[in-house]
């Protein structure tokens, strides 16, 4: 049964917004490593971050991004490729340069 109060928002969405999933994105816990040398010691030290990653039935598009970004600088310039506007600016671009002066 669908979660209206967690839905996406997105139309047509088949999601049924339950757990995991709140409007579009799912909770997740990252374990990030920090490796250094104390007095020539190594030392490792594990430190919990929580965050969030796109639902990927919500919407798969931006979750194929953030599965294949390497970092979030260009998960960020992938998303912002995939607007409207963006699409709309290379669609102009290459219509120009397909046009010739006779």
């Amino acid at each position: 049964m669908m979660d209206l109060e967690r839905h996406c928002h997105r139309t047509g969405c088949i999601c049924t917004h339950t757990e995991p999933c709140y409007g579009g994105w799912v909770w997740v816990k990252y374990v990030e490593e920090l490796k250094r040398t104390v007095h020539g010691i190594p030392s490792v030290t594990l430190i919990d971050r929580e965050g969030v990653r796109p639902c990927m039935v919500c919407d798969p598009e931006r979750y194929e991004i953030w599965l294949t970004s390497k970092s979030s600088h260009e998960y960020h310039e992938r998303l912002s490729a995939r607007s409207t506007h963006q699409k709309y600016k290379a669609y102009e671009k290459d219509e120009r340069d397909k046009t010739r002066t006779l």
